[in-house]
């Protein structure tokens, strides 16, 4: 038992227990994704639980999900990485999933490139759909920084 704690010393030490973590949440992220495109590829149903947490909480699990259009991959020939991000936006946008309202302004942050003018399409309707909810569910998240988030709240003057 000193061996394991002193292994596990070391290894934070040497390691940190930052990255440890990061490791193990983008291996969790990528077994949900694998899922995700499992479902997809099958063309079933992307349960709801699944479709939830391919919302990437940080630019490491954005990159995994945005790899599925890389060229050099089947899934690319496909419109996975689209339809998905379509369908968590429609979560709050059509079904009112109060479950997806969150998750759905944090991807919204990870708005750039070919993608950015969809994901600010969906954020605008978001905010469209309640203004004073959008300005308090900002209020002190990691997110609240970065554009377009940013730049909306300063639009509508979210304090």
């Amino acid at each position: 038992m000193k061996y394991i704690q002193t292994l596990i010393l070391v290894l934070s030490i040497t390691f940190g227990f930052s990255n440890l973590s990061v490791a193990q949440n983008l291996s969790s992220y990528s077994e949900n994704l694998n899922k995700a495109c499992d479902f997809y590829m099958n063309e079933k149903k992307i349960p709801k639980s699944i479709l939830l947490n391919l919302v990437p909480k940080n630019y490491d699990e954005f990159e995994k999900y945005y790899e599925t259009t890389y060229a050099d991959i089947e899934l690319a020939k496909t419109d996975f990485f689209y339809e998905t991000t379509e369908k968590i936006f429609n979560e709050v946008i059509e079904n009112n999933n109060e479950d997806f309202y969150l998750p759905s302004l944090k991807l919204a942050s990870f708005a750039d490139g070919e993608y950015a003018e969809g994901f600010i399409e969906k954020l605008e309707l978001i905010i469209k759909m309640d203004e004073k909810k959008f300005c308090k569910s900002i209020k002190d998240k990691d997110y609240a920084n970065l554009n377009p988030i940013e730049y909306y709240a300063k639009l509508h003057n979210c304090e």
